[in-house]
């Protein structure tokens, strides 16, 4: 087949089959955080540390001990994980722990243990399980912790002892969160939106140590009553969300193997040889997981992909990172199935199938069929032409349909069906299509393949442009913040910078358009060139939140809303600027006016249709947002964009939120767009005059 084998060797990772990152919040711990480091396993494969806002040397000592360091100038324990994780990539699990020394590293391994097992997809170190040493836990602390987890007992039903910052959880168990808090409810937030999602969450006991230095939360009596507060509000806040959106309770749940030669395709290897037929299982697995991404976009399901045969590693680096990827384990594949579902069901989904690579006709009207049926049926079978199935779809678990079946004969469909009627299942039939298993079998793939496109040719989902002005200071801490996701483009629309802006651009590996300045023509330049069926306009010195991407899908997955747009927050943590932070957000809620600094996303037909961006020297953001709310719903979502706070320190607080306030009210007067222009150019001529400094929180993060 003319393929070498080396495209089918996987790296395999020290720590069996899953790759981990280690997330340290820090702040001012130069004392600590060496002995920190220095006690992590050798097996670890990414360690990030947020520096909060030290004054010490605590970046430096990290970046020696070996860790990549990323700068969050924001205060809050919360900020910092969020920071830290748009560096760790998409690892399989993370792991998070304090910078103070408090933790013991050597305890790691027990900690991500039941997620290696496939018993968890949360871990939490208990330390009220374990042994504390003495001192190690204030009266305070151990009082929260017991007051906090009765009520998330009383309120979610689960069992809980701790609120331990020692923690491990599965990656995209942690997108599919939505974390958004800032603050100290960082950790309560995790364990209520885990247990209200239906994750399978675990405690193990670890040790508890007296910490290097003082607490910034215990050690004071304002962070104590800072902290209590903070955790109680947070659980009440968390009992009243909305529950999950019906769409993301939906599961498709693909089987396959690693394309391993020898190994894969067994029956077709005395036809194709052995690099054929895992070249084979390779394509046919490329494919259907093209086409199930494609279709989730727009039903909003999840995804996850279970996997015989190497490592996760592996099959994410040869198929694609943005689904999760879950080894099947050990038994028969009757067994293998029923863990798959029960893994599905105990996560919350209601509506779970499961397909094969093998079937490469399966598409996406043979999908949305399946889950329709789900809505008034028990059981949902796609018959195979050999007397098998390519899918079976269900609500939980039963384990009946998968134990002692003559698996790999003519005679699996009939005794499945037999035995739904035996336990009095309603039964839908999809079509019958033809599984890829022998040379006869052959042709159906020939015909079938003529219609697939390589994986690369497929457009992403999203495509974020960002339209650029010299913006060196900043232009790579939000492309960072973007991620590497396999469903992504990212777009720099640069305007004619004369800084290192394009530079740096080119170096993250992201598309360049150059075009005349001016913010609506660079976006839509950008829009121009765009693949993604959704389009994210993001400013330069804006940071999407953790899980954007996930976070958009979900969003958009409702009709009837037109564009959305993130929460409103600002990187530096005076007093001021939350009240600003609340203004604009009330704001945006209640008149559904965000600006474009929220980070605004909207289908590309929408965009299309509106006509883009109209040719408008200023509120070019507020001018779409306006003309779309009237044809359809805006929607904020909960979790926050986090921009440069540079305009209103520079500018002044008072004087940037009131020229904002006017150009506003000026619009809606009818002020032409070019008058409301020279408002805004008045008072930057102001401030250049008056030569304002930078401020400290402005320099460029040196990771």
């Amino acid at each position: 087949m003319g393929i070498s084998r080396l495209e089918f060797v996987g790296a395999l990772h020290m720590k069996d089959s899953l790759s981990i990152a280690v997330v340290i919040p820090a702040l001012n711990e130069e004392r600590a955080i060496g002995h920190v480091l220095a006690a992590l396993p050798n097996w670890i494969d990414t360690i990030v540390v947020a520096d909060n806002g030290s004054s010490d040397a605590t970046a430096e000592v990290a970046r020696r001990g070996g860790a990549k360091v990323v700068y969050e100038p924001r205060r809050g324990y919360g900020a910092a994980c969020l920071r830290a994780l748009t560096a760790v990539g998409r690892p399989d699990v993370v792991v998070f722990l304090d910078a103070d020394n408090s933790d013991d590293p050597s305890e790691l391994d027990d900690l991500v243990a039941p997620i290696e097992r496939g018993e968890a997809d949360l871990v939490i170190g208990s330390r009220a399980l374990g042994v504390a040493e003495p001192g190690s836990l204030t009266w305070p602390q151990q009082f929260g912790n017991a007051l906090a987890s009765a009520l998330i007992r009383r309120i979610w039903g689960k069992s809980c002892t701790d609120l331990g910052p020692f923690r491990a959880i599965r990656f995209d168990s942690l997108v599919g969160l939505q974390m958004d808090d800032l603050d100290y409810g960082w950790t309560v937030q995790m364990q209520a939106r885990a247990f209200h999602s239906g994750l399978r969450v675990v405690e193990v006991p670890v040790r508890y140590r007296k910490r290097i230095g003082q607490s910034k939360i215990s050690g004071t009596v304002r962070g104590v009553i800072c902290a209590g507060t903070k955790i109680l509000t947070t659980i009440a806040r968390e009992a009243l969300r909305t529950p999950m959106p019906a769409t993301t309770r939906r599961a498709l749940l693909v089987f396959t193997r690693y394309p391993e030669p020898g190994t894969t395709k067994t029956r077709l290897i005395a036809k194709l040889g052995a690099l054929g037929a895992a070249y084979l299982q390779r394509q046919m697995t490329t494919h259907v997981l093209a086409m199930a991404r494609n279709w989730s976009r727009h039903s909003g399901a999840a995804i996850s992909v279970f996997f015989d045969g190497a490592d996760s590693t592996a099959m994410a680096a040869m198929f694609g990172g943005d689904p999760e990827y879950v080894p099947q384990g050990n038994g028969s594949l009757g067994e293998r199935l029923y863990r798959s579902v029960d893994a599905a069901h105990r996560r919350g989904m209601r509506d779970i199938v499961v397909i094969g690579s093998d079937c490469p006709s399966i598409d996406a009207r043979a999908l949305d069929s399946a889950f329709e049926f789900l809505r008034e049926h028990d059981i949902v079978l796609g018959p195979a032409t050999d007397g098998g199935y390519y899918l079976i779809g269900m609500h939980a678990p039963i384990a009946e349909l998968f134990d002692t079946i003559s698996w790999g004969t003519e005679h699996v469909l009939a005794e499945t069906l037999e035995r739904c009627r035996r336990g009095g299942l309603s039964v839908a039939l999809l079509e019958e299509r033809h599984d890829i298993d022998t040379p006869a079998d052959l042709p159906y793939w020939d015909d079938a393949s003529r219609a697939i496109a390589d994986e690369k040719g497929y457009a992403p989902y999203l495509s974020v442009v960002i339209p650029t002005l010299n913006e060196e200071r900043h232009i790579s801490s939000t492309l960072e913040s973007l991620g590497t996701a396999n469903d992504l483009e990212i777009i720099v629309a640069d305007g004619g910078s004369t800084d290192r802006t394009r530079t740096i651009a080119a170096m993250h590996g992201v598309r360049i358009v150059s075009t005349a300045p001016g913010r609506a023509n660079q976006m839509n330049a950008g829009a121009a060139i765009a693949r993604g069926e959704v389009l994210l306009f993001l400013h330069a010195d804006t940071r999407p939140p953790f899980g954007f991407s996930s976070q958009i899908k979900n969003c958009l997955c409702d009709p009837t809303i037109t564009i959305g747009a993130f929460r409103f927050a600002l990187d530096a943590t005076r007093l001021s600027l939350r009240l600003i932070e609340f203004g604009v957000n009330v704001r945006s809620r209640t008149l559904g006016l965000p600006f474009g600094d929220q980070g605004l996303f909207l289908r590309r037909t929408t965009f299309n249709e509106a006509g883009g961006f109209r040719d408008l020297p200023i509120m070019e953001d507020y001018d779409l947002v306006a003309r779309l709310g009237a044809g359809g719903r805006i929607r904020i979502v909960s979790t926050s964009a986090i921009t440069s706070a540079r305009r209103w320190i520079t500018h002044g607080i008072l004087r940037t939120s009131l020229t904002n306030a006017a150009l506003i009210i000026g619009w809606k007067l009818g002020v032409t767009p070019a008058r409301l222009a020279t408002w805004r150019s008045r008072k930057s001529h102001l401030n250049r005059k008056l030569e304002f400094p930078a401020p400290a929180c402005e320099e460029p993060a040196k990771d």
